[in-house]
């Protein structure tokens, strides 16, 4: 039953950071030359956040249209410490609702990278509590790892000197 457990936390961690990172990074991926810089929308936050001191980060910018309308943010996890390069929000010729920033896509391959290092540590989790699951139904009863031998009923001869 725990397996089942651990296996579904990392299956729908993974699923929820695929579903919120993976269609905005491939339309990057595939459109990168395609963004200008943003005329209809203006940054009302920007929060980087170092994870670990040095070993990754995410990013937030949250902006606002300039027509009014509800706020959105857009949120980029990195390897290595967050970028302190000043922002400029960019916004995709002929589409204006697909917005990024020159951060974002300068660090483009980094931000793959930890997708891809994000798919394998969940591929790997999942293999490993299959496996360990497997391996512990699988094992006979008596032998090493399983349930513990009990020791034999009768009397005991503790204490007793042998002649």
């Amino acid at each position: 039953m725990k397996s089942a457990i651990g296996i579904t936390l990392v299956f729908a961690t993974v699923v929820m950071f695929a579903w919120n990172s993976g269609p905005r990074l491939m339309n990057e991926i595939w459109r990168a030359r395609d963004f200008v810089p943003a005329q209809d929308y203006k940054i009302t936050n920007y929060k980087c956040t170092n994870w670990n001191g040095f070993m990754y980060n995410d990013c937030t910018v949250t902006f606002v249209a300039l027509q009014g309308g509800p706020s959105r943010e857009i949120t980029d996890w990195r390897f290595g410490r967050a970028p302190r390069d000043p922002l400029q929000l960019l916004q995709r010729r002929g589409d204006a609702s697909s917005v990024t920033t020159d951060v974002a896509l300068r660090t483009l391959w980094n931000r793959v990278s930890v997708a891809l290092a994000m798919v394998v540590f969940a591929v790997v989790g999942a293999i490993g509590i299959i496996a360990r699951t497997v391996k512990d139904e699988d094992a006979p009863v008596g032998a090493p790892g399983s349930e513990p031998m009990q020791a034999p009923a009768g009397r005991s001869t503790f204490g007793k000197r042998g002649a």
